[in-house]
């Protein structure tokens, strides 16, 4: 790599303004002459993260962290300093001198790095290629411009299988390195590679700083499979933090205070060319708690648009949850049927649809009341019951208390039921986040203390342990009942609960499939797990004993299959799992009363402790913690 000139890095340090490039990470606010926020290097709740423009540098006094715009991109990207340089003078427009490759003493992400930006060019060059005329003919069809093919990078991959692989091993640039920037996949013979991308259009995924990450393959030819191929999860790209078209929104969203949420490429392309430029899409994920938090650096609205079908409205049900709990501000907009951004915007322009938008955006107290009336779960007593507590615990959710009480009013026009009714609910559920955000902070902390991923005083810990009875009917339940009994169990208790091994992973791994919203149950016994989990599963999926047919067939008696209530077998498998942790927790308990005891040590505290725990273990056995379906 060119040694840069100390005089192109004080180009860069003068034109980077630090309040500007640390507000990609922090939300800022001004405080006499300086800036603050929350430090992004560790936990806080008040703001100790201090920004000072005039001397163009930063401290925060809670960790000790502090340094110029150079020491800052370093430390919040994990790049070298002449890394920290690059991004920054791509930003602020200063050309450095050219590349000849990372160089032997950089580290494997700059050298992933230095692939993905071979790459991006690589593709856009192709582009203008000959046999590049079917995919420009995709864009022209679509009306994208050449401006937005220049300013999104889109780009072509050749009809080969090894063109890319090829040109960069000339650049040169290590096949390892490509493999693991998710460029190549090696051949099954081991005989080499060949290259992830081959005749389609390619859409590069920046990060918000714009670095390239990955990319986002669509199919020329009408008859390839699968329609997009997305980059693979490597050291540098991790798709539940990217949000596709960030880079290039950020400072419209910070300028209107709003994003707005789509699902493609295209969609965010095709907005941002007719002047709708405050429009992000999820890389190929459901919404995530880190792409929203991502988004709360520059947002305080977020505008969710959802497709009608089940799947849809169950994504939208989550991501407001999240945006509620972010302290953000969300709405669900429905487009007429058969249109999506890309189309709707094609045909009636931007304007129209930015006025569309504000004209049919719902609170999240009328997008899900409006959606449960239209789904008939309206119609019984327990329905409405199961519709307003689902609300009710969605604004419980919300940190602001001024924002929190309103939102509570509206539920009580909205549902016409006094909002004293629903007060008690509202409570009972702010204990529940309450407990569940002290649980959160006190695995962190024992995290922390114990310097590894596991809680350092878990009774559960050591090798894997054999799956309880409760937890086998749990799963089975949950491969058998798909991503809505998923939704229900899990949303119930917490993955901590079941032991720690294959039947954790089995629910992980659940939990990730729901997540994405791509249910497979195959996948449990295939090669791709380890065979713990293969093992599990071909146990739980077998049923040992089974009714005999003559009680049907001679005597006319139905004999019940297993688990046919569903809801009520997994309400009574959660209560004797939960019951199995108490009894734990209470063993582990009263030896540390006892130790202490023994030491001459205060013991009010275990025994209050104690105390709830014996409490709450009555509560679980009459179900109050299971909420209904």
């Amino acid at each position: 790599m060119s040694i840069i000139p100390d005089t192109s890095i004080e180009e860069v340090r003068d034109l980077s303004d630090i309040v500007d490039v640390v507000g990609d990470y922090v939300r800022l606010k001004k405080r006499g002459s300086n800036f603050v926020g929350l430090c992004p290097f560790h936990t806080e709740k008040t703001p100790s993260f201090n920004v000072n423009p005039s001397l163009g540098i930063f401290k925060c006094f809670g960790c000790g962290e502090g340094g110029d715009v150079f020491s800052f991109v370093s430390r919040v990207e994990g790049l070298s300093f002449p890394e920290s340089v690059r991004l920054l003078a791509e930003r602020v427009g200063v050309v450095l001198p050219e590349e000849d490759g990372p160089g032997e003493e950089a580290s494997e992400n700059e050298s992933i790095y230095h692939a993905l930006r071979f790459t991006a060019r690589y593709f856009f060059s192709a582009l203008s290629g000959d046999d590049a005329e079917a995919a420009r003919d995709i864009l022209r069809e679509r009306a994208i411009t050449p401006e937005s093919v220049k300013t999104f990078g889109i780009g072509f991959a050749p009809d080969g299988w090894e063109g890319l692989l090829t040109q960069a091993q000339k650049a040169p640039i290590d096949p390892d390195i490509l493999e693991k920037a998710g460029l190549i996949i090696p051949r099954k013979d081991g005989s080499g590679h060949y290259d992830r991308y081959r005749y389609r259009l390619i859409f590069p995924i920046f990060s918000h700083v714009g670095k390239v990450l990955g990319f986002g393959g669509r199919i020329i030819r009408p008859d390839d499979e699968p329609k997009y191929i997305n980059s693979p999860e490597t050291p540098v790209y991790n798709k539940s933090r990217v949000l596709y078209g960030l880079y290039h929104a950020k400072n419209a969203i910070r300028s209107q205070e709003e994003a707005i949420l789509v699902e493609g490429y295209t969609d965010v392309i095709s907005l941002y060319q007719a002047g709708v430029k405050h429009v992000v899409a999820s890389s190929g994920t459901a919404l995530t708690p880190d792409q929203v938090s991502a988004l709360a650096r520059y947002a305080k609205t977020i505008v969710l648009l959802y497709d009608a079908d089940k799947a849809g409205l169950r994504a939208a049900l989550r991501g407001i949850d999240l945006i509620l709990k972010s302290g953000l501000i969300p709405y669900a907009v429905r487009l007429p049927d058969g249109e999506d951004p890309d189309s709707y915007v094609r045909t009636h322009g931007g304007p129209a649809f930015e006025a569309y938008l504000k004209d049919h955006r719902q609170h999240f107290v009328d997008f899900v009341h409006e959606n449960a009336r239209a789904a008939g779960s309206m119609d019984t007593p327990e329905g409405r019951a199961a519709v307003q507590r689902t609300i009710v615990q969605s604004i419980a959710l919300i940190p602001d208390d001024l924002v929190r009480e309103s939102y509570l009013r509206t539920a009580s026009g909205v549902l016409d039921i006094p909002d004293v009714q629903l007060r008690p609910v509202l409570e009972a559920a702010r204990r529940g986040e309450r407990r569940a955000a002290i649980r959160q902070e006190r695995r962190r902390m024992r995290t922390t203390l114990s310097g590894s991923e596991e809680p350092a005083l878990k009774p559960r810990r050591g090798p894997d342990k054999a799956a309880l009875p409760a937890e086998k009917r749990l799963l089975r339940i949950m491969l058998e009942g798909g991503l809505d009994m998923v939704e229900w169990i899990m949303g119930n208790m917490p993955l901590s609960d079941f032991t720690e091994g294959p039947s954790r992973r089995m629910a992980e791994m659940l939990v990730e499939q729901y997540q994405n919203e791509a249910f497979d149950r195959n996948v449990f016994l295939s090669h791709s797990v380890d065979a713990t989990i293969r093992s599990l599963t071909a146990e739980i999926m077998t049923v040992e004993l089974e009714p005999s047919e003559n009680w049907t067939r001679r005597k006319n008696i139905r004999v019940p299959g297993l688990d046919e209530n569903a809801t009520e077998a997994a309400a009574s498998a959660m209560v004797l799992l939960k019951l199995h942790r108490l009894r734990e927790q209470e063993t582990h308990l009263r030896q540390a009363i006892f130790q202490a005891e023994s030491g001459g040590e205060e013991t009010r505290e275990l025994n209050r402790q104690l105390v709830e725990l014996k409490r709450f273990e009555k509560a679980v056995k009459e179900r109050k913690f299971i909420d209904a379906v």
